[in-house]
């Protein structure tokens, strides 16, 4: 399976831009500032609609690392695998979600604040935003990456492996 970027996230964003920057690129590698509270559009390597900010880490570099994301309502976040163990915490609102490589809501569960999951390195996930949701979502180790299970699913003209 090849990964078509240098971060992923297996749940994923949007709510109205808390910042000016919201609608503006995710920098390069060198441009990441960890805690500045900074919004940014999705990377490309994701379905558009939802927003990220760095909390720790750098998703570029060989480290752990944390990434805040915010989903509008029905955000969409397709089967999928990451490179890394994957650890969500989900701060507002409820998150559907489930493992294997078909979306299939009689085998989900619903996450809501304060929960928490993990996936493990290669597993097929996917999640559904129920109402508008925040999450923190924490990889062991980077770069990150995402692997979309359906050809299909990878968003077209995303940016890799410049942009994330």
């Amino acid at each position: 399976m090849k990964y078509c970027g240098t971060v992923g996230a297996s749940a994923m964003m949007l709510l109205l831009a808390t910042s000016v920057r919201a609608q503006e690129l995710v920098p390069g590698a060198e441009g990441i500032v960890p805690g500045n509270g900074v919004w940014y559009r999705a990377p490309t390597i994701l379905p558009q609609g939802a927003q990220v900010t760095f909390v720790s880490g750098n998703p570029y570099l060989a480290e752990p690392c944390t990434v805040e994301f915010r989903m509008p309502d029905k955000y969409t976040l397709p089967p999928h695998t990451n490179p890394a163990r994957e650890h969500v915490t989900i701060v507002s609102g409820k998150l559907r979600v489930g493992l294997g490589p078909k979306i299939d809501r009689k085998k989900s569960i619903v996450l809501v604040a304060g929960d928490t999951a993990s996936t493990a390195t290669g597993v097929p996930h996917w999640s559904i935003a129920e109402g508008e949701v925040d999450i923190i979502v924490t990889w062991d180790a980077g770069p990150m990456g995402i692997a979309y299970i359906s050809r299909r699913d990878e968003p077209v003209g995303h940016s890799f492996p410049t942009g994330y």
